[in-house]
Protein backbone atom coordinates (compact mmCIF):
# COMPACT_ATOMS: atom_id res chain seq x y z
CA UNK A 1 0.00 0.00 0.00
CA UNK A 2 1.71 3.52 -1.15
CA UNK A 3 1.74 5.50 1.92
CA UNK A 4 0.10 9.17 1.81
CA UNK A 5 -1.78 11.60 4.13
CA UNK A 6 -4.61 9.68 3.45
CA UNK A 7 -3.71 6.62 4.02
CA UNK A 8 -1.73 6.64 6.74
CA UNK A 9 -3.56 7.33 10.41
CA UNK A 10 -1.36 9.96 12.43
CA UNK A 11 -2.92 9.19 15.99
CA UNK A 12 -1.86 5.08 15.25
CA UNK A 13 1.53 6.42 14.05
CA UNK A 14 2.14 8.46 16.70
CA UNK A 15 0.91 5.40 18.92
CA UNK A 16 3.66 3.30 17.52
CA UNK A 17 6.40 5.79 18.38
CA UNK A 18 4.87 6.22 21.79
CA UNK A 19 5.74 2.42 22.03
CA UNK A 20 9.07 2.76 21.16
CA UNK A 21 9.69 5.05 23.37
CA UNK A 22 8.29 3.63 26.44
CA UNK A 23 9.37 0.53 25.94
CA UNK A 24 13.13 2.36 25.36
CA UNK A 25 13.39 -0.22 22.35
CA UNK A 26 16.01 1.72 20.85
CA UNK A 27 18.03 1.83 23.87
CA UNK A 28 20.99 3.80 24.30
CA UNK A 29 20.00 5.68 21.17
CA UNK A 30 16.60 6.53 23.20
CA UNK A 31 17.10 10.03 22.20
CA UNK A 32 15.55 12.13 25.89
CA UNK A 33 12.81 11.68 28.37
CA UNK A 34 10.71 13.85 26.38
CA UNK A 35 10.39 11.69 23.87
CA UNK A 36 12.55 10.74 20.66
CA UNK A 37 13.14 12.77 17.70
CA UNK A 38 10.04 12.44 15.90
CA UNK A 39 7.80 12.65 19.11
CA UNK A 40 9.84 16.14 20.08
CA UNK A 41 9.67 17.36 16.91
CA UNK A 42 5.64 16.78 17.01
CA UNK A 43 5.56 18.46 20.38
CA UNK A 44 7.44 21.29 19.17
CA UNK A 45 5.44 21.86 16.42
CA UNK A 46 2.14 21.78 18.04
CA UNK A 47 3.51 25.09 19.97
CA UNK A 48 5.15 26.76 17.63
CA UNK A 49 1.76 26.83 15.44
CA UNK A 50 -0.27 27.12 18.09
CA UNK A 51 1.58 29.88 19.47
CA UNK A 52 1.56 32.02 16.41
CA UNK A 53 -2.16 31.76 16.28
CA UNK A 54 -3.05 32.32 19.97
CA UNK A 55 -4.15 35.77 20.29
CA UNK A 56 -2.95 38.65 22.60
CA UNK A 57 -3.85 39.26 25.75
CA UNK A 58 -5.29 42.41 24.52
CA UNK A 59 -7.37 41.07 21.52
CA UNK A 60 -8.68 38.34 23.12
CA UNK A 61 -12.31 37.81 20.62
CA UNK A 62 -15.32 38.44 23.70
CA UNK A 63 -16.82 35.43 23.34
CA UNK A 64 -13.98 33.64 25.29
CA UNK A 65 -14.11 36.64 27.55
CA UNK A 66 -17.52 36.44 28.07
CA UNK A 67 -17.37 33.10 28.78
CA UNK A 68 -14.68 33.81 31.82
CA UNK A 69 -16.29 36.24 33.36
CA UNK A 70 -19.50 33.87 33.75
CA UNK A 71 -17.36 31.26 35.24
CA UNK A 72 -17.71 30.80 39.43
CA UNK A 73 -15.26 30.08 41.74
CA UNK A 74 -14.32 26.52 42.55
CA UNK A 75 -16.19 25.26 38.69
CA UNK A 76 -14.19 22.82 37.55
CA UNK A 77 -12.91 22.62 33.29
CA UNK A 78 -11.55 19.73 32.02
CA UNK A 79 -9.58 20.08 28.81
CA UNK A 80 -7.85 17.98 26.21
CA UNK A 81 -6.89 21.29 24.67
CA UNK A 82 -3.11 22.05 24.52
CA UNK A 83 -3.52 25.93 24.19
CA UNK A 84 -4.41 28.80 26.25
CA UNK A 85 -6.64 30.78 25.12
CA UNK A 86 -9.13 29.95 28.46
CA UNK A 87 -6.23 30.92 30.74
CA UNK A 88 -5.54 33.90 29.35
CA UNK A 89 -9.28 34.56 29.12
CA UNK A 90 -9.33 34.68 32.73
CA UNK A 91 -6.11 36.51 33.56
CA UNK A 92 -7.80 39.43 31.38
CA UNK A 93 -11.37 39.72 33.15
CA UNK A 94 -9.44 38.58 36.64
CA UNK A 95 -10.73 35.63 37.85
CA UNK A 96 -8.56 33.51 39.78
CA UNK A 97 -7.68 29.82 38.53
CA UNK A 98 -5.34 27.09 39.50
CA UNK A 99 -4.25 24.41 37.06
CA UNK A 100 -4.53 21.53 40.15
CA UNK A 101 -7.33 19.77 41.43
CA UNK A 102 -6.76 20.81 45.36
CA UNK A 103 -4.76 23.28 47.12
CA UNK A 104 -3.07 22.62 50.33
CA UNK A 105 -2.48 24.42 53.72
CA UNK A 106 -0.16 21.77 55.44
CA UNK A 107 1.08 18.40 55.55
CA UNK A 108 0.78 15.45 57.93
CA UNK A 109 2.98 12.19 58.20
CA UNK A 110 -0.06 10.53 55.83
CA UNK A 111 -2.39 12.96 55.11
CA UNK A 112 -2.90 16.32 53.79
CA UNK A 113 -4.45 19.81 54.91
CA UNK A 114 -6.86 20.97 52.08
CA UNK A 115 -6.96 24.95 51.79
CA UNK A 116 -10.45 25.37 50.69
CA UNK A 117 -9.91 29.31 51.91
CA UNK A 118 -9.42 30.68 47.65
CA UNK A 119 -11.97 31.59 45.26
CA UNK A 120 -10.45 29.99 42.20
CA UNK A 121 -11.39 28.53 39.25
CA UNK A 122 -10.18 25.02 38.55
CA UNK A 123 -8.66 24.08 35.27
CA UNK A 124 -7.15 20.55 34.62
CA UNK A 125 -4.92 20.18 31.67
CA UNK A 126 -5.66 16.50 30.90
CA UNK A 127 -3.27 16.16 28.06
CA UNK A 128 -0.75 18.87 29.09
CA UNK A 129 0.03 22.50 27.70
CA UNK A 130 2.08 24.01 24.68
CA UNK A 131 3.44 26.43 27.33
CA UNK A 132 4.58 23.59 30.24
CA UNK A 133 7.98 23.20 30.79
CA UNK A 134 9.76 19.89 33.08
CA UNK A 135 12.82 21.50 34.88
CA UNK A 136 13.41 17.76 35.67
CA UNK A 137 16.39 17.02 32.62
CA UNK A 138 18.03 20.06 33.59
CA UNK A 139 18.59 20.40 37.07
CA UNK A 140 19.56 16.80 35.97
CA UNK A 141 21.99 18.39 33.67
CA UNK A 142 22.99 20.89 36.47
CA UNK A 143 23.89 18.03 39.10
CA UNK A 144 26.03 16.51 36.26
CA UNK A 145 28.22 19.96 35.45
CA UNK A 146 28.48 20.52 39.55
CA UNK A 147 30.40 16.81 39.89
CA UNK A 148 31.98 17.65 36.90
CA UNK A 149 33.38 20.49 38.78
CA UNK A 150 32.11 23.47 36.16
CA UNK A 151 31.92 26.78 37.42
CA UNK A 152 29.48 27.32 35.15
CA UNK A 153 26.13 25.81 34.52
CA UNK A 154 24.61 24.70 31.64
CA UNK A 155 22.59 26.67 29.52
CA UNK A 156 18.93 25.89 28.26
CA UNK A 157 16.36 28.06 26.51
CA UNK A 158 13.99 28.27 29.26
CA UNK A 159 15.47 27.93 32.52
CA UNK A 160 18.93 29.43 31.90
CA UNK A 161 18.31 32.02 29.27
CA UNK A 162 19.13 35.62 28.69
CA UNK A 163 15.42 36.21 27.79
CA UNK A 164 12.67 36.91 30.34
CA UNK A 165 9.94 34.42 29.65
CA UNK A 166 7.67 35.12 32.85
CA UNK A 167 8.10 31.68 34.40
CA UNK A 168 6.01 30.13 37.25
CA UNK A 169 5.39 26.60 39.13
CA UNK A 170 2.18 25.07 37.37
CA UNK A 171 1.88 24.06 41.54
CA UNK A 172 1.52 26.87 43.87
CA UNK A 173 1.51 26.29 47.85
CA UNK A 174 2.66 23.44 50.09
CA UNK A 175 2.63 19.93 47.86
CA UNK A 176 4.20 16.92 48.57
CA UNK A 177 7.87 16.19 47.70
CA UNK A 178 7.42 13.50 45.79
CA UNK A 179 4.71 15.66 43.86
CA UNK A 180 5.31 14.64 39.95
CA UNK A 181 4.63 17.93 39.15
CA UNK A 182 6.78 19.47 41.37
CA UNK A 183 9.56 20.93 38.61
CA UNK A 184 6.32 21.82 36.10
CA UNK A 185 6.58 25.37 34.62
CA UNK A 186 4.64 27.78 33.08
CA UNK A 187 6.26 30.20 30.08
CA UNK A 188 4.06 33.33 29.92
CA UNK A 189 5.95 34.53 26.78
CA UNK A 190 5.44 31.42 24.58
CA UNK A 191 4.96 33.85 21.61
CA UNK A 192 8.57 35.26 22.08
CA UNK A 193 10.14 31.66 23.38
CA UNK A 194 9.12 29.46 20.52
CA UNK A 195 10.39 32.38 18.01
CA UNK A 196 13.69 31.02 19.28
CA UNK A 197 13.55 27.88 17.41
CA UNK A 198 13.85 25.43 20.68
CA UNK A 199 13.54 22.12 18.73
CA UNK A 200 15.71 19.69 20.67
CA UNK A 201 16.75 21.89 22.92
CA UNK A 202 13.30 22.54 24.88
CA UNK A 203 10.70 20.32 24.54
CA UNK A 204 6.81 21.52 25.63
CA UNK A 205 5.10 18.93 27.81
CA UNK A 206 2.41 17.50 26.40
CA UNK A 207 1.12 14.04 25.80
CA UNK A 208 1.11 13.16 22.06
CA UNK A 209 -2.33 13.12 20.08
CA UNK A 210 -1.48 9.25 19.97
CA UNK A 211 -3.38 6.16 20.14
CA UNK A 212 -1.42 5.13 23.53
CA UNK A 213 -1.11 8.40 25.08
CA UNK A 214 -2.01 7.22 28.32
CA UNK A 215 0.88 5.67 28.77
CA UNK A 216 2.67 8.96 29.85
CA UNK A 217 0.10 10.40 31.46
CA UNK A 218 1.13 9.02 34.99
CA UNK A 219 2.61 12.69 36.25
CA UNK A 220 -1.52 14.21 36.01
CA UNK A 221 -3.02 11.13 38.06
CA UNK A 222 -4.03 13.39 40.30
CA UNK A 223 -6.23 15.13 37.74
CA UNK A 224 -8.02 11.78 37.44
CA UNK A 225 -8.52 10.50 40.92
CA UNK A 226 -12.24 10.32 41.72
CA UNK A 227 -13.62 11.57 38.28
CA UNK A 228 -15.27 8.34 38.69
CA UNK A 229 -17.04 9.30 41.71
CA UNK A 230 -17.56 13.19 40.17
CA UNK A 231 -21.44 14.59 38.99
CA UNK A 232 -22.98 13.34 41.69
CA UNK A 233 -23.39 16.85 43.31
CA UNK A 234 -23.18 19.53 40.39
CA UNK A 235 -25.73 20.98 39.48
CA UNK A 236 -24.49 21.88 36.11
CA UNK A 237 -22.35 20.14 33.26
CA UNK A 238 -21.36 20.70 29.58
CA UNK A 239 -19.09 19.07 27.12
CA UNK A 240 -17.76 21.63 24.41
CA UNK A 241 -16.37 20.34 21.31
CA UNK A 242 -15.02 16.87 22.47
CA UNK A 243 -14.90 14.17 19.67
CA UNK A 244 -14.86 11.45 21.96
CA UNK A 245 -12.29 9.68 19.86
CA UNK A 246 -12.37 5.60 20.31
CA UNK A 247 -8.97 5.22 21.16
CA UNK A 248 -8.79 7.40 24.15
CA UNK A 249 -10.64 4.74 26.62
CA UNK A 250 -9.59 6.42 29.75
CA UNK A 251 -11.32 9.52 28.67
CA UNK A 252 -14.36 7.67 27.35
CA UNK A 253 -14.62 5.64 31.00
CA UNK A 254 -13.99 8.96 32.71
CA UNK A 255 -16.81 11.23 30.86
CA UNK A 256 -19.25 8.22 31.08
CA UNK A 257 -19.11 7.60 35.17
CA UNK A 258 -19.41 11.49 35.45
CA UNK A 259 -22.25 11.63 32.93
CA UNK A 260 -24.36 8.83 34.42
CA UNK A 261 -23.33 9.84 37.87
CA UNK A 262 -25.03 13.68 36.96
CA UNK A 263 -27.96 12.50 35.33
CA UNK A 264 -28.74 9.56 37.72
CA UNK A 265 -27.71 10.26 41.03
CA UNK A 266 -29.70 12.90 42.68
CA UNK A 267 -31.67 13.81 39.86
CA UNK A 268 -34.79 16.50 40.44
CA UNK A 269 -34.27 16.74 43.75
CA UNK A 270 -33.41 19.69 45.80
CA UNK A 271 -30.64 20.85 47.78
CA UNK A 272 -31.05 23.90 49.08
CA UNK A 273 -32.69 25.35 46.55
CA UNK A 274 -30.51 24.19 43.50
CA UNK A 275 -31.33 21.03 41.28
CA UNK A 276 -29.61 20.00 38.34
CA UNK A 277 -29.87 21.31 35.12
CA UNK A 278 -30.18 19.53 31.51
CA UNK A 279 -26.57 18.79 30.57
CA UNK A 280 -25.80 20.98 27.76
CA UNK A 281 -23.65 19.24 24.66
CA UNK A 282 -22.21 21.55 22.47
CA UNK A 283 -20.81 20.88 19.16
CA UNK A 284 -20.57 22.04 15.33
CA UNK A 285 -22.62 19.47 13.11
CA UNK A 286 -24.13 21.02 9.82
CA UNK A 287 -26.26 18.10 8.56
CA UNK A 288 -28.71 15.61 10.16
CA UNK A 289 -26.33 12.73 9.68
CA UNK A 290 -23.56 14.46 11.37
CA UNK A 291 -25.88 15.04 14.25
CA UNK A 292 -27.02 11.52 14.50
CA UNK A 293 -23.38 10.63 14.19
CA UNK A 294 -22.37 12.65 17.51
CA UNK A 295 -25.34 11.08 19.31
CA UNK A 296 -24.52 7.80 18.73
CA UNK A 297 -20.95 8.21 19.75
CA UNK A 298 -22.52 9.59 23.10
CA UNK A 299 -25.39 6.61 23.24
CA UNK A 300 -24.61 6.57 26.81
CA UNK A 301 -26.05 9.76 27.18
CA UNK A 302 -29.91 10.32 28.40
CA UNK A 303 -30.96 13.32 25.79
CA UNK A 304 -34.15 13.54 27.32
CA UNK A 305 -32.41 15.51 30.62
CA UNK A 306 -30.27 17.16 28.42
CA UNK A 307 -29.78 20.19 25.89
CA UNK A 308 -28.29 19.65 22.31
CA UNK A 309 -26.59 22.80 20.57
CA UNK A 310 -25.07 22.00 17.33
CA UNK A 311 -24.34 25.39 15.86
CA UNK A 312 -20.75 25.47 18.00
CA UNK A 313 -19.71 27.82 20.58
CA UNK A 314 -21.20 31.04 20.33
CA UNK A 315 -23.08 33.38 22.13
CA UNK A 316 -26.44 31.17 22.72
CA UNK A 317 -24.43 28.58 23.08
CA UNK A 318 -22.69 30.44 26.39
CA UNK A 319 -26.54 31.40 27.58
CA UNK A 320 -27.58 27.38 27.66
CA UNK A 321 -24.35 26.89 29.69
CA UNK A 322 -24.75 29.38 32.51
CA UNK A 323 -28.31 29.57 33.00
Amino acid sequence: MELTRDTVNFEEFLGFLDIEHYLGLRGPDTWSRDGNERQVVVKTLIGEILSQYMPPSNALPELYLEFARRLQPHDYVLTFNYDILLERALDAVNKPYRLFPDRYESFGRNIGFVDSNKDEIVILKLHGSIDWFDKSGYLEMEKDFKEQGATILPTHPVFNSNFDWGISRVLDGPRRANDPLQNMHRVADIEGLYKQQILFSATPWMLSPSTNKIIYASPLEEFWDGLGRSGCTNFGMAIIGYSLPSHDHYARQAIYSIVKNYQEVNWGEDFFGFKKTPLVLIDHRTTPESVRDFKNNYRFIDFDKSILHMDGLDAVAIDKIFN
